[in-house]
């Protein structure tokens, strides 16, 4: 998609960019390598500024407050297969599924809880 479309496509916020990738530069910017982790239906997170988040499955909103439990001050955005989540400064985010939850890809394991039982299982099995 040329960058006018991702313009178009994309939601802005003060702590919160919302933008829809094409599957080449999901694969451009490596998304396919990235871990991944299941969330619930209804998920909050608090991230520093500059986290990267992409939805590989499930539909739903996203919205940011600067603090969990409070009051959003970014959103709701839309987000689903596809969606580029992007923080500008430290929030806390607020995910409300669809359906069943979310499939989120992360640049890097910031989930040391599932991945360490991953390691856990490979270790056990070989």
């Amino acid at each position: 998609a040329a960058a006018s479309d991702d313009d178009a496509d994309a939601a802005d916020g003060a702590a919160l960019r919302v933008s829809v990738l094409d599957p080449d530069e999901a694969a451009d910017m490596g998304v396919r390598e990235w871990p991944f982790s299941k969330r619930p239906a209804e998920y909050e997170e608090t991230v520093p500024a500059g986290t990267t988040r992409y939805v590989l499955q499930g539909t739903g909103e996203v919205e940011a407050s600067n603090f969990g439990g409070g009051v959003a001050e970014d959103g709701p955005f839309g987000v689903g297969p596809g969606s580029l989540v992007e923080t500008t400064e430290q929030c806390n985010l607020r995910w409300v599924s669809d359906g069943e939850g979310f499939v989120i890809l992360t640049p890097s394991f910031e989930d040391w809880t599932e991945y360490l039982s991953a390691v856990a299982i490979l270790v056990l099995v070989f």
